[in-house]
């Protein structure tokens, strides 16, 4: 084994990690509560024909993104999880 392989002392500072990913939360939110809101106002005949067909397309492009939004927040839940376990010296959640 080589020195370089052996030492351990960070780079470049530990890894900064944010405690909380509450942006990531508020737009998952919004995504969630869309549809059932739009789908209440299709049904009282607040929104024309046109509409909903365009809003079934923004669904259509919107379904993606909240599901990409969703496993954002699992992968910055389980990096903050794994930097609390670690030193502060690698990784340190803010």
């Amino acid at each position: 084994m080589t020195d370089a392989m052996t030492n351990t002392t960070p780079v470049s500072g530990p890894l900064r990690i944010p405690a909380s990913p509450l942006r990531t939360q508020l737009t998952t939110a919004l995504h969630q509560a869309l549809p059932p809101l739009i789908a209440f106002a299709l049904g009282r005949g607040w929104l024309a024909d046109d509409t909903a067909t365009l809003l079934v397309a923004l669904m259509a492009i919107g379904g993606p993104i909240l599901d990409d939004q969703r496993r954002t927040l699992a992968r910055s839940r389980a990096l903050a999880h794994l930097a609390r376990a670690v030193p502060d010296s690698v990784a340190v959640v803010c």
